[in-house]
């Protein structure tokens, strides 16, 4: 197992120490403790071996070369060479952003689970931290008996670089590598103001006091803004997931309908009518739509997706402050956006299907 996360971590190290160090702060946010060396090796690896896979189903499928030209609407034929060129270039392609786009939401999901939880109890810790202080403890012993298993990741943490503190590191360095555990800005001003507390000799029980109800403060303003817009997220939800794909369903179907009703419309209409003495100019030349249904179709899936993707991240920034806390519900959002789309489909596919058959 060493050998394998050693492999790992010698392709992890092609990538710069600028891009290592930023991974390993996101790792570190969602509470990963896997060096960011071989997490980006094992991800490498992965992309690796999964875009060869693809690129076998690709090739064998000859899927790049039809999707090719069915775009440009022509009967070109690829050479061999270049099909191959192709289709690995777009199974790689294929395959990293799938990967990325997996692993970055889930480490997004992660690091804001993370920030929530420490946020919810961080109050009460500052307060009991700072009655430990007022009885005669030092910073470091009143945080340690301060983490109470009520409150969770949060204490385990806790207890974690104060084991450090206890052994001779800095209390300062302790406190930043708590910070890094979590990505949250009212733990890190707290951190801040503690390392100046300590720094210049302030009054760190009174600072923590103040930072609780500070903490306290601001969870319940955004309660309080989370219910004003409660009528906003009621109105984003039914129109991302109900009254979108609706329209579409619609839309799509009337294309159908009509690409069908001028099929079937006998030719020489407006030539009758010319020839019965009427002015060109006052006959109408109705025609069938310029687009097909095929094409109106990918169209509204495409932005029944995107749709979905904004109205889940605005509600994320709604209900949470953040637009990564919405990711959580784009899953849901999407698949009902589609189910919405395909019921209402059938229905008009059965309503109208006696019109012309």
């Amino acid at each position: 197992m060493s050998a394998l996360m050693g492999f790992y971590e010698t392709i992890g190290r092609l990538l710069s120490r600028k891009r290592i160090r930023s991974i390993e702060k996101s790792l570190s946010g969602a509470g990963i403790l896997v060096p960011a060396e071989s997490f980006m090796g094992f991800f490498m690896v992965l992309t690796m071996l999964v875009g060869a896979l693809m690129f076998l189903v690709l090739l064998n499928t000859s899927a790049v070369p039809k999707f090719i030209y069915a775009l440009l609407g022509t009967s070109m034929v690829l050479p061999d060479w270049a099909s191959i060129i192709l289709s690995l270039v777009a199974a790689f392609v294929i395959t990293f952003l799938a990967l990325f786009s997996l692993v970055y939401t889930a480490i997004l999901l992660q690091t804001e689970a993370r920030r929530s939880a420490v946020e919810e109890v961080l109050p009460d810790f500052l307060t009991l931290v700072a009655g430990n202080i007022r009885s005669g403890m030092t910073l470091d012993q009143a945080m340690w008996y301060a983490a109470k298993p009520e409150y969770g990741l949060f204490s385990i943490e806790v207890r974690r670089v104060i084991k450090s503190a206890f052994s001779g590191e800095p209390i300062e360095k302790s406190l930043d590598r708590l910070d890094m555990r979590f990505n949250s800005r009212v733990l890190h001003r707290t951190i801040l103001l503690l390392k100046q507390a300590l720094a210049t000799g302030g009054e760190i029980a009174e600072i923590l006091e103040e930072t609780s109800q500070d903490a306290r403060d601001v969870a319940m303003h955004k309660k309080d803004i989370a219910a004003t817009l409660l009528v906003y997220v009621i109105f984003l939800v039914f129109a991302s997931t109900v009254g979108a794909p609706f329209l579409f369903s619609v839309a799509t179907n009337l294309i159908s309908v009509l690409s069908m009703a001028f099929a079937y419309m006998p030719a020489g209409g407006v030539d009758a009518a010319a020839s019965s003495g009427m002015p060109a100019s006052f006959i109408a030349t109705p025609s069938s739509p310029s687009i097909s249904t095929d094409e109106f179709f990918w169209f509204s899936m495409a932005l029944v997706f995107l749709t979905s993707l904004i109205s889940s991240l605005l509600l994320g920034i709604i209900r949470g402050g953040s637009k990564t806390q919405g990711m959580k519900y784009f899953p849901f959002m999407l698949i009902s956006a589609y189910i919405i789309y395909f019921v209402v489909g059938s229905f008009l596919d059965s309503l109208f299907s006696s019109m012309f058959f």
